[in-house]
């Protein structure tokens, strides 16, 4: 690999007797020195104050002629003596050798060994793909380092991903470290293939699993579908503006949970411990963000395991805000459950797509019969791992441990903190219709008067406090959830924050999101009168001032009522005849409209309440089963009241069960999906991404949501 620069105050760029390109203090990030070398005024500037809070920890020389004390933070004083620079050099080369963690370290060095290969992949380090001109183009676009670095694992000199050995092994038990678990898994095929490691090494047929009702997909697939594990459902909350909340707070009562456990599963209703494992969401994809300690505290006793689905979070322990939450912080006693927590790192870590990490924190059980060993998890893991492991995908994750490790990494989450604050002032200050969900008064001042780094520190700047107008959930006990600062959240106009009733006129979020993605700006996800953005330490004050802008511009939009053809022209393009003479503000009634006459915000709140959820009368895994033979048929979803569903239906994002195989269909999920089916035929242009559910054209032209019910 290239060597990396000395960093020199600017005065002594030319003097320095170095091979390495020499950069000026003021000119750098510090992310690609190995060494800095300042003046003896530059000592006192206030820069070794900032190397420090860099957490690089980067050798730093005083150049100077005079006899000085070596100062604090500076590793020597140097004249430039031709030993010196030797000691430069030295202590440049020591900085390069431990920056890089185990496995990519490994991984530099074989690739640049050039060896010739004659096992997997064909592509042989791009030579296939660069007989052909499309193949060359795909080598170009993507550069010659990722096609050397695919290899085969038939060379074990970067040791065996799948077994753990080697540096494999070592990269993972620096992440343990990092993560403060005790061990670590790192996973290639997305946190969906975390959460059925975990749940096939836990789980089998006829054991207990206590079930956030907000569980993704995944956990279903895992613990329902393939484990076979029976559900006791725990109902989570919804609020007008479409977000995703956390469980009630009576679900945690255990006087609750074992009459729950007589319904599903009576002959366990008794037992010390009846749930094999809970599943709780630590963070919700809408940035509701559940207390570790408490969960524990309340439900652990109960519990042999609990699995904190942290796809959404994992950043937690790196924010001092959050620290105290976070699953791997805590401190467990023989008595306590095991915990296993899963996290997406390629969602706002530092990670390519498909990056995601199992920790496991249960060495204060080990040697009761409840503990899950090591083989038997791997057992598992092996279940869902390719044989065939893209290398850079696992280095993405080594690389992201490194990243976080020390101060570098509450550093770069404090930074990200404060300008997601920053931002939330700049919407207040330059939006009218469009706000940041928080709470409007803080200790009688507004929110965003408050000084940023007081909003970063403390908690009750993001706290739901129980019964607050302004987010609208309902259910909550004191000091129970919290908004993630690192959740972007805004809302629309449509719901009066007072009431939770609609009013006249709304903005509901999807139109919102496609015109800012018609301009370039790309959101995570909408929903109803609610829009997420994601922020991650990769954020910059210029891109945030964008996004604002952006947001201002629409507003105006709306209040000029600038015809539809200029707001959205891809979609208007794409359907002229329906759209042909509409305003922006016209399509926003029209939709806003239809939310309101199939009353959709209290439809998606009752399918995840307890009173509301769907009749289940057959297990998901028989029900799955069923599926699989062929015992099902396809009927229009508004013809399926009564039937058993084969297959669970969601809308996708967020990727949360409406229904669930073994369910019955009926009630406030038929009457959603049929809402959604109005919508696909009235709004062309703004379906939804539906699963388990279909929607295929009638004779008339009409599009119908068909879906597979048992026979």
């Amino acid at each position: 690999m290239k060597s990396m620069n000395i960093a020199a105050s600017r005065e002594l760029v030319s003097r320095l007797s170095t091979h390495r390109d020499v950069v000026a203090l003021d000119s750098t990030d510090f992310t690609d020195v190995a060494a800095v070398v300042i003046t003896v005024a530059d000592s006192h500037s206030g820069i070794l104050a900032l190397l420090k809070r860099t957490g690089f920890k980067l050798p730093v020389f005083v150049l100077t002629s005079d006899d000085i004390s070596v100062p604090n933070g500076v590793n020597a004083v140097i004249s430039g003596k031709a030993q010196e620079w030797l000691e430069l050099e030295t202590a440049a080369c020591r900085y390069e050798e431990e920056l890089l963690p185990p496995f990519f370290n490994t991984l530099t060095q074989y690739v640049e060994m050039g060896n010739s290969t004659f096992a997997c992949p064909g592509h042989q380090h791009g030579a296939f793909f660069k007989k052909h001109p499309a193949g060359r183009q795909f080598y170009d676009f993507f550069g010659e380092n990722v096609f050397r670095a695919d290899m085969c694992n038939a060379d074990v000199k970067l040791g065996d991903l799948l077994i753990h050995e080697g540096s494999a092994k070592h990269a993972q038990k620096f992440a343990a470290k990092v993560f403060h678990a005790d061990k670590t898994y790192f996973v290639l095929n997305g946190t969906s293939a975390a959460n059925k490691v975990v749940t096939n090494a836990l789980l089998a047929r006829g054991d207990l699993v206590l079930f956030d009702r907000n569980n993704h997909k995944s956990n279903h697939h895992g613990a329902l579908i393939q484990a076979g594990a029976t559900p006791v459902y725990l109902e989570a909350a919804r609020n007008p503006f479409g977000f995703i909340g956390g469980i009630d707070e009576h679900c945690f009562d255990e006087r609750y949970l074992r009459e729950q456990i007589r319904e599903a599963a009576p002959e366990k209703a008794d037992d010390a411990r009846p749930f094999r494992l809970a599943i709780i969401q630590l963070g919700t994809y809408d940035g509701t963000i559940y207390n570790a300690r408490q969960v524990v505290d309340k439900i652990g006793h109960l519990c042999d395991y609990i699995l904190f689905d942290s796809a959404w979070v994992g950043y937690e322990q790196f924010i001092d805000m959050m620290s105290d939450t976070s699953p791997l912080l805590l401190d467990l006693n023989e008595n306590d459950p095991g915990i296993f927590v899963t996290q997406s790192v390629h969602k706002q870590q530092a990670g390519f797509s498909q990056t995601s990490q199992i920790h496991k924190k249960d060495n204060h059980i080990r040697g009761q019969a409840r503990f899950c060993p090591h083989k038997r998890l791997n057992n598992a893991f092996m279940l869902h791992a390719s044989t065939s492991p893209f290398y850079p995908l696992f280095a993405a994750l080594d690389i992201n441990a490194k990243i976080h490790e020390g101060e570098s990494g509450r550093r770069l989450w404090a930074e990200c903190v404060e300008l997601g604050i920053e931002a939330r002032k700049a919407i207040v200050a330059n939006c009218k219709m469009i706000q940041p969900f928080i709470p409007p008064m803080v200790d009688g001042r507004p929110w965003q008067d408050h000084p940023t780094k007081a909003i970063a520190s403390e908690r009750r700047f993001f706290s739901f406090a129980p019964g607050a107008r302004w987010h609208g959930f309902e259910g909550y006990a004191q000091d129970q959830y919290f908004v993630d600062p690192c959740k972007l959240l805004l809302t629309t106009p449509g719901i009066d924050a007072e009431t939770g009733q609609y009013t006249e006129f709304g903005i509901p979020a999807t139109i919102l999101a496609h015109y800012l993605r018609e301009n370039g700006i790309v959101p995570e996800k909408c929903d109803l009168n609610s829009i997420l953005f994601l922020l991650t330490p990769a954020e910059t004050p210029e891109k945030m001032a964008q996004l604002v802008a952006m947001l201002g511009q629409f507003e105006q939009h709306i209040e000029d009522d600038t015809p539809l053809a200029d707001v959205l022209p891809t979609i208007y393009n794409k359907y002229p005849v329906r759209y042909r003479d509409y305003t922006l503000r016209e399509l926003c009634q029209e939709m806003h409209n239809l939310y309101v006459s199939f009353d959709v915000k209290d439809l998606q709140k009752a399918m995840f309440r307890k009173e509301s959820l769907p009749q289940v009368v057959m297990n998901p895994q028989d029900a799955n089963s069923e599926f699989i033979r062929g015992n099902v048929e396809l009927v229009r979803i508004s013809e399926a009241e009564g039937r058993i569903a084969a297959e669970g239906a969601l809308p996708y994002p967020p990727g949360v069960l409406c229904v669930v195989p073994g369910e019955v269909w009926g009630g406030a999920v038929q009457r959603y999906f049929l809402a959604l089916e109005e919508g696909v035929n009235l709004l062309p242009g703004f379906s939804p991404e539906l699963q388990g559910v279909y929607s295929e054209k009638d004779a008339d032209g009409i599009s119908r949501l068909y879906g597979y019910v048992l026979k």
